[in-house]
């Protein structure tokens, strides 16, 4: 199973066969939950309040390893997985690819230089060190246009994400 995020792990939840081995690998040690990556971005939530170790979501299933890497390449003919820093490869009879998203910037990617996507904790947390930094900035601005640019904050994107962002942040703002 390629991925511990609400696909790899609802597999892992809903498949069991007794002689079956599954392993689980992911390059994070964590399943993170996404639908709330905004409540960290806007300062309601911190960062472990959404993370939960794999391991001890999956703990009990004798018949599940898990290996933190990262996967390097797929031969689909071979069934064969090569991870990175263990620098091996994997046999496998059956592959579960559910790997996550990454930030789609829609053929302009000249765009990522100047906005920040919000898919990883990561992310979650370089959005509010830049938000709450600008507020303390704006907080001693000398003058009430810098205090403005300071205090105003761009969503692009009006999914379920966008739109709870731009309303944490406006809670946020007042």
């Amino acid at each position: 199973v390629l991925g511990a995020g609400f696909g790899g792990l609802e597999f892992c939840k809903k498949f069991s066969y007794e002689e079956a081995e599954i392993i689980v690998i992911d390059r994070q040690n964590h399943h993170l939950f996404q639908p709330l990556l905004y409540q960290v971005a806007s300062a309601g939530l911190s960062a472990p309040e959404i993370a939960q170790p794999v391991r001890q979501i999956l703990s009990g299933r004798k018949d599940i390893s898990i290996i933190l890497d990262e996967v390097l390449a797929i031969d689909l003919n071979k069934r064969k997985v090569r991870l990175r820093e263990s620098d091996t490869e994997l046999i496998y009879d059956y592959l579960i690819i559910a790997l996550g998203a990454q930030t789609n910037y829609f053929g302009n990617d000249r765009w990522s230089v100047y906005s920040h996507g919000l898919k990883t904790l990561d992310d979650a947390t370089r959005i509010r060190h830049r938000v709450l930094l600008a507020f303390e900035k704006a907080e001693y601005a000398g003058n009430a246009a810098i205090r403005e640019r300071l205090m105003t904050i761009v969503v692009i994107g009006g999914g379920p994400t966008g739109v709870e962002l731009a309303g944490a942040f406006a809670e946020l703002v007042r």
